[in-house]
């Protein structure tokens, strides 16, 4: 109910600033109110449809990218469709040269190949000319950490590391303390052990969120188990044993590790 409402809102701020910034003629404005009105009554497919009809009668290109973003709106957001989505954003691409509408059309694509589709490769080229775009972009400190995470995704553990580290040069950076979470990661994907849980040592200096601390420590918890040193994943893990989402994931861990304890007794 709250997901369906927020897109309700979503989609009626979108249309209001899609009817103060265009120039109907009284049919083109008829059919988009139409469409307009099958969104606020949740009727994604019907508003589709009448979007289509729109465009086959070849509406001004300002028109056109307009609608085509709200296309893609509503097959993503609404219709979890993101494939689909997909189509309509790079349509913008092709249609206009507004860095508004690219910047737009590109955050988006960028966020559903990362974050739904779990395409590296595209999620790395939006993130890549929206790093790379000029002027800088407000954003520019979010695209550069997702960027990161991209090559990270994709095993490029030098480019991850690289950029991670331009990150760090610089303590004023939006995600400044969240790049020490990364790095530990990068670290630990790596398989190496110390330097993941060093670098988390100081990530949990820094973070304040209670979720981020208690993730941190379960892999540390975790590191500490694969090398062997029981009694400090132990301690980890029961630290977070009330904290931890699942419960049952920290206690089997804990079983675990005090069963080896015991075996190394005997």
């Amino acid at each position: 109910m709250y997901q369906q409402t927020t897109n309700k809102i979503l989609a009626l701020i979108f249309i209001s600033a899609f009817f103060i910034s265009c120039d109907f003629t009284p049919r083109l404005h008829k059919k988009i109110l139409e469409a307009q009105e099958y969104i606020k009554q949740q009727k994604y497919h019907k508003a589709i449809g009448q979007y289509k009809i729109i465009l086959k009668n070849n509406p001004p290109s300002d028109i056109k990218v307009k609608i085509f973003y709200q296309m893609g709106e509503l097959f993503s957001t609404n219709l979890g469709k993101n494939r689909q989505a997909l189509i309509y954003f790079r349509e913008i691409k092709e249609l206009t040269e507004s860095p508004l509408w690219l910047v737009k059309a590109e955050e988006r694509i960028g966020e559903i190949s990362f974050t739904y589709l779990k395409d590296y490769i595209l999620s790395e080229r939006s993130y890549k000319l929206l790093v790379n775009f000029t002027p800088r972009l407000e954003k520019y400190d979010f695209y550069q950490f997702r960027l990161a995470q991209t090559y990270l995704k994709k095993n490029n553990y030098n480019k991850a590391f690289n950029e991670l580290s331009k990150i760090q040069k610089l303590k004023s950076h939006t995600y400044y303390v969240s790049s020490f979470y990364q790095l530990g990661l990068l670290n630990f994907q790596k398989k190496n052990w110390e330097e993941a849980i060093k670098i988390w040592k100081e990530y949990l200096r820094r973070e304040t969120k209670k979720e981020n601390l208690i993730q941190s420590k379960f892999l540390m918890a975790n590191a500490y188990e694969t090398m062997g040193k029981l009694k400090q994943a132990y301690n980890l893990y029961y630290s977070i044993l009330g904290d931890y989402p699942n419960t049952d994931v920290v206690k089997n861990r804990l079983n675990s590790i005090y069963n080896r304890r015991v075996s190394r007794k005997r």
